[in-house]
C-alpha cells in the first residue's frame, strides 16, 4: 500500500512539474534587436556576456559603430545577456 501512495505522489509531481513549464513559440523568441530578447541565427557568432540588457545593446551598438559587424543580439540566458553579432 505505501509503495502505491509513493508512486501516485510521484506521478502526480511529475505531472505538476510538467504543467507548469511555460510553452513558448518560435514568435516569442523573435523580436527586434535592443526591444527584447531574441534567438541569436545559426551563424551568428558567440561574443560576450553582461549582467544587464543595456550593457549588452551598448557593447552591440559599439561594434557597429566601430564596424566590427553588420547586426547583434542580445539573449537573455538563466541570469545573463548574452551578445552575439554576425562576424
Amino acid at each position: 500500500m505505501i509503495k502505491t501512495v509513493l508512486k501516485s505522489g510521484a506521478a502526480a509531481f511529475a505531472a505538476a512539474a510538467l504543467l507548469a513549464t511555460p510553452v513558448l513559440s518560435a514568435s516569442a523568441h523573435a523580436a527586434t534587436v535592443g526591444a527584447t530578447s531574441r534567438m541569436p541565427a545559426g551563424d551568428d557568432v558567440y561574443r560576450d556576456w553582461y549582467s544587464s540588457h543595456s550593457n549588452c545593446v551598448t557593447a552591440g551598438q559599439g561594434g557597429i559603430d566601430r564596424g566590427h559587424w553588420e547586426h547583434y543580439t542580445c539573449s537573455e540566458g538563466d541570469w545573463l545577456w548574452h551578445l552575439w553579432t554576425n562576424r
